[in-house]
């Protein structure tokens, strides 16, 4: 029997046929090739995606830490009886302070869940709020303050003319510059129409190989090839000086601090030719439509604030926007209901939203508090100390940076607790596993990738798409799961508190989203969860179950004209970012020296964050996450693929497998993240992967607003084992 659903292991939530054996278990998925939207597109970690449920890893029960040490199963029930009690305990006897919360990104790919987690906390007063978004691509939120929002919107994908990338490789990822569905055949059908497409990364990647320009320069010199862009777009007088005009401040400002980047100083820093600055900005300033977009790369990289800011700038400066009478090709469909207008949302303040953290006075800053400095703040005593800790959607011990430190301080907390579905290294520290259904024993729909949109351009969807699935498996026999959503509500109705649910998943700039109270005696089925997270959105979720066929929902919408007496302008020439611009042209802080080597991060196409690093058809692939060197390297270093080396850091060293890349630039290693075991772990490199999030320090190299450490482009030697 075979039936519908989504596949969820990443952000791309893609349309699958599910084959379900006799006994209703889930055996095999393949892409919905019926699905308009999708064109039947699927990868191997969707291929293995009904493997994970049927893993041998999963937990049935929830568990708890027994007085010896071991995890034993424990009912639902009394797992969230007995958490809900531990919690209150905490909060009655340190305040709510002691209590925080990390969001992994799987907690964001199911709705119900965001949305009740969120309602949780809030009732609750909980403040420390923290997740991946801050070791992730913090400058965007960073740079959306400083600069503004233009609310007619970006135009997409598939109509734009050209279209330029930092850091970021979507033909493996399927995020981060190419629609979601089907992201090769967009590009292909894009180039077929003329777009030119322009990639800067250090590795010849799938993307790269595909690229107009592929611009290969030495990893973290990204602001050094945007402003240099920026300045050649100014010299050819190729700006839209009539956007400029009407819209936007600050222009002189930025023109002065990208002035000393010329083509020669750039190509000089980044070790690239020169006319491939001018040649980028031609590209992109020639387009009538076009997007410049960074991703994780450039985050990651030491420069995550003024990267993402000068991508905003270069938007700007080119007025790539929508205008009025221009349509609309995405209004939305599960999202709330809203307007486009051709006009400005001002600049709002970086940091300042609340208390600061006792931990390098980190204040509170517009894309959250600072996740590098949790383990800190369990491991600091006195007045404020975290206590508890709740993960959800997240693997701590593989996602976050200085994984030793992160396992002190996890060992040491008072309380923890992981809403995990599966074995993890974050489980083997859990007191409680509070275990969930998993994807396909669930309904769910497209508003969490539809909702991406908000994030910033070619997140999201391209076109009007939503789609509902109802379950279509049952639990395996014997088990007791419940949705995630079911553990954050009933820790409310033990705690007597009152829930109250916000539509969406992501706040959208200039709209208030829909907010309902929760009913706390009759608990809410999954279905009536779902209407309170999509109400008042374009579509009726009541349409899509009535009609699962339809999966496209085109309006007529179009970008209105301003309102009357508008006044707001985007802002090109926050001085306090472009401080940052003025920082990295006096040379390579990052350097030190005997470590000749640079570490930079990579996505590969067999695993997501730390999901399918379990599974074997996905981990045996390359021998887990191998340490990705060019051929050339090896050789000088005496290595042949399967060797195993050591990486080792200013901070810390981790044992990897070297694998031959000749795509890569000479002088890096390229590993991915989210693997490799605890720090007491005794298991093979081969199977388990290496973590390197150990090779990183929290403590020197962080970002004043988010605290992301330097996490790509990291100085490193490489050393026989």
């Amino acid at each position: 029997m075979q039936k519908r659903s989504l596949c969820r292991v990443c952000v791309a939530l893609c349309p699958v046929k599910v084959e379900i054996d006799a006994a209703g278990v889930p055996v095999s998925a393949k892409g919905d090739k019926d699905n308009s939207h999708s064109e039947g597109f699927f990868c191997a970690k969707g291929k293995y995606y009904p493997a994970m449920h049927r893993s041998d890893t999963r937990f049935l029960h929830s568990q708890k830490r027994m007085p010896d040490g071991e995890l034993a199963a424990i009912s639902s029930q009394a797992a969230i009886e007995e958490v809900a009690e531990k919690i209150q305990a905490i909060i009655d006897q340190h305040g709510p302070r002691a209590v925080a919360i990390y969001s992994g990104t799987l907690h964001y790919q199911a709705s119900s869940t965001a949305a009740m987690a969120s309602a949780w906390c809030n009732a609750l007063g909980l403040k420390m709020l923290f997740s991946s978004g801050t070791i992730d691509q913090p400058g965007k939120q960073v740079a959306a303050a400083a600069h503004g929002h233009w609310l007619g919107g970006y135009f997409p994908f598939d109509e734009c003319d050209a279209w330029l990338m930092l850091g970021s490789n979507p033909l493996v990822a399927i995020s981060g510059g190419i629609p979601h569905a089907n992201p090769g055949r967009r590009l292909k059908r894009a180039q077929k129409h003329g777009l030119k497409l322009v990639v800067v990364d250090p590795r010849r990647t799938e993307t790269a190989r595909q690229a107009a320009l592929h611009i290969q320069p030495r990893p973290g010199t990204d602001p050094a090839i945007l402003a240099g862009i920026i300045r050649e777009i100014v010299d050819r007088d190729l700006c839209d000086r009539e956007f400029l005009d009407r819209h936007v401040d600050g222009f002189e400002r930025l023109c002065a601090y990208v002035k000393p980047y010329t083509p020669e100083r750039v190509a000089a820093i980044a070790d690239i030719p020169p006319q491939q600055v001018t040649e980028a900005a031609q590209l992109f300033a020639a387009a009538d439509k076009a997007v410049c977009t960074a991703a994780t790369g450039a985050n990651m990289s030491g420069w995550s604030n003024i990267n993402e800011y000068l991508v905003l700038c270069l938007n700007t400066v080119c007025g790539v926007y929508r205008q009025e009478g221009d349509k609309v090709s995405n209004h939305g469909v599960l999202t709330t209901r809203r307007e486009f207008k051709a006009q400005a949302i001002p600049p709002y303040p970086i940091a300042g939203y609340g208390k600061p953290l006792r931990i390098r006075d980190y204040s509170p800053a517009v894309c959250g508090l600072p996740t590098s400095a949790l383990a800190d703040e369990i491991l600091l005593q006195g007045e404020g100390q975290v206590k508890a800790l709740i993960t959800i959607g997240g693997n701590p011990m593989t996602a976050w940076p200085d994984q030793e430190k992160t396992f002190a301080a996890l060992s040491s907390l008072e309380l923890l607790v992981a809403v995990e579905p599966r074995q993890t290294p974050t489980t083997q520290l859990a007191d409680y596993v509070l275990a969930p259904k998993l994807a396909f024993e669930k309904p769910e729909t497209t508003l969490s990738t539809e909702n991406l949109l908000s994030v910033g351009p070619a997140f999201g969807y391209t076109e009007p798409y939503g789609q509902y699935v109802p379950a279509i498996v049952d639990p395996p026999k014997g088990s007791d799961l419940l949705e995630d959503w079911e553990f954050f509500y009933g820790m409310a109705q033990q705690m007597v508190l009152q829930l109250t649910v916000r539509a969406g998943i992501f706040p959208i700039v200039g709209v208030q989203t829909p907010e309902t109270e929760v009913d706390m005696v009759n608990k809410p089925d999954s279905e009536q969860v779902l209407d309170l997270v999509t109400k008042g959105s374009w579509v009726p979720l009541q349409a899509l179950r009535d009609d699962p066929e339809k999966i496209l929902f085109p309006e007529d919408v179009t970008v209105t004209a301003a309102d009357a007496g508008w006044q707001a302008r985007l802002d090109v020439g926050n001085e306090e970012l472009l401080e940052d611009l003025e920082s990295f042209g006096r040379g390579d802080k990052y350097a030190r020296e005997g470590f000749d080597y640079r570490l930079i991060s990579r996505r590969i196409p067999n695993s997501f964050n730390s999901c399918g690093t379990d599974t074997d058809g996905l981990r045996d692939r390359y021998m887990g996450n191998p340490a990705f060197m060019h051929p050339q390297d090896m050789l000088d270093k005496g290595l042949e693929r399967g060797d195993v080396v050591i990486i080792q850091s200013p901070h810390n060293e981790v044992e990897a497998v070297a694998w031959p890349d000749k795509d890569l630039r000479r002088g890096l290693v390229s590993l991915s993240h989210g693997w490799g075991e605890n720090p007491d772990g005794q298991g093979d490199v081969r199977r388990v992967g290496a973590n390197s999030g150990r090779l990183m320090s929290v403590e020197v190299d962080c970002d004043r607003f988010s605290g992301i450490p330097l996490m790509s482009a990291l100085p490193v030697k490489i050393l026989p084992r």
